[in-house]
């Protein structure tokens, strides 16, 4: 018996090992409670198809300071699934008595580096002696892209591989042929993120105002749909009923600016669906969906495994080094222009996305490979590329002035009014402090 051991797996595992999913019997109680990412559940779904173990124990990170949790039989590998796990916000510090205790390899898939943009990281002082220990026990590290191996160069760490995503090649096949696309009657498959800050968005107003215009170009077409990716409201949304549900709709709305919208309220009331279950939502984006787009890494990577196109918009350093690996076109939100899907559909250049693929599935299968995990991906048709990409591969749709003129006026009308609200709201909580301070204002202010 084989057996497999994962830091930070993060989901249940089907019988089989070759699934993961969510258990989760009542989504209103659990959504009630806070969001879920279920991109980490599809990276950890993609790594159980391309290993074959028949045993397999997770710990969270989070939980990994709990000896009684630690593997009591012996293992034949370990794994750590892929995350954000070089950022300057994260200590995981608190793993490193699990990784001195455990014996063997430690192997992590599609580790990466998280920031709002390019810049020199400083990670804390738990997480670089954590990687270092990891390091020292594994053949290779494989990373998500240029940018994460830079960050590991910097720490002193060389041995790497950039293999992208592991959620890139769930369905295990060596070429990926994307189908052709109609880009003014193609059924579109949208995600959102609406909590994109900081170290997630290098530019929060711009990322927002982006996803706004791009639910309402998705919402006008009858039969697009929108899948929500564990986010707290949206998934509150499509399993409650009558006016609750309809109060998580108004809320989604009032965070875009969208009230009164009744295009994308009905497509946020009748269109929008989550899936706990990868297989099952895999199942649903290759039936009802042409071409994905949004701002969820994974929510157009679970069509581009099946070779549905998908586009990219850019907003922080992880979505822009993966797109630039598989050469995936890409919407910068930082160009801050205005949204026309059919436009984006016809210019998107997806020539290079097959040829790309094919030479990073045979670096991912080397890597697996050469760190002694026992795997079923078939033989490479091409062989690794000698360099990885660099250079995104943006989507020029190049606008008509009267577009352009009439999108900047509404965005500046916009920012108007939010500036007012901002001083109005400053001006009135100064004239509660000065009234809890005992002043008075009106004197103050005829001095």
């Amino acid at each position: 018996m084989k057996r497999l051991f994962v830091l930070n797996g993060g989901a249940a595992v089907k019988p089989g090992n070759k699934s993961a999913f969510l258990k989760i019997d009542d989504p209103l109680s659990t959504f009630s409670r806070g969001g879920i990412n279920t991109g980490d559940v599809l990276v950890y779904d993609a790594m159980l198809k391309a290993l074959a173990y028949d045993q397999i124990t997770n710990v969270q990170f989070a939980h990994a300071e709990d000896e009684k949790l630690w593997p009591k039989q012996e293992y034949d590998a370990a794994v750590i699934r892929g995350s954000n796990y070089l950022t300057e916000t994260v200590d995981i510090g608190n793993v490193i008595p699990l990784l001195k205790k455990l014996k063997g390899p430690i192997v992590p898939i599609g580790v990466g580096a998280q920031a709002a943009k390019y810049k020199k990281l400083e990670l804390p002082k738990g997480s670089v002696e954590a990687w270092k220990i990891i390091a020292d026990k594994c053949e290779t590290i494989g990373v998500r892209g240029v940018y994460s191996a830079e960050v590991f160069n910097d720490l002193g760490i060389k041995n790497i591989r950039i293999i992208g995503c592991p959620s890139f090649y769930r369905d295990l096949r060596p070429s990926i042929q994307i189908k052709p696309l109609d880009p003014a009657n193609a059924r579109v498959g949208l995600t959102l993120n609406r909590y994109l800050s900081a170290d997630y968005a290098s530019n929060a107003t711009k990322t927002n105002r982006m996803q706004r215009a791009l639910i309402q170009a998705v919402a006008r077409r009858a039969q697009n749909r929108l899948y929500s990716q564990g986010e707290r409201e949206e998934t509150l949304a499509i399993f409650d009923k009558g006016e609750s549900k309809q109060k998580h709709i108004q809320s989604i709305l009032g965070k875009y600016g969208l009230t009164g919208d009744k295009d994308v309220e009905t497509l946020m009331g009748e269109r929008m669906q989550a899936f706990f279950d990868v297989d099952e939502w895999a199942a649903d984006a290759k039936e009802n969906v042409d071409v994905l787009v949004g701002f969820r890494l994974h929510g157009n990577v679970i069509g581009l495994h099946q070779g549905i196109p998908a586009v990219f918009f850019t907003y922080d350093s992880r979505i822009r080094e993966l797109s630039t690996l598989f050469a995936i076109p890409s919407v910068e939100v930082e160009e801050y222009l205005p949204i026309n899907l059919e436009k984006i559909f016809e210019t998107a250049d997806f020539s290079k996305v097959q040829h790309v693929y094919r030479l990073n599935y045979a670096e991912y299968h080397r890597f697996l490979t050469e760190n002694g995990l026992n795997h079923v991906l078939p033989k490479p048709v091409a062989s690794p590329p000698e360099k990885p990409l660099v250079k995104p591969n943006l989507v020029q749709t190049g606008q008509n002035l009267d577009e352009v003129t009439g999108w900047f006026q509404d965005e500046v009308d916009f920012m108007t009014g939010e500036i007012e609200t901002l001083r109005s709201r400053a001006w009135n909580l100064e004239l509660k402090l000065r009234e809890l301070k005992g002043a008075d204002p009106k004197a103050k202010l005829a001095s």
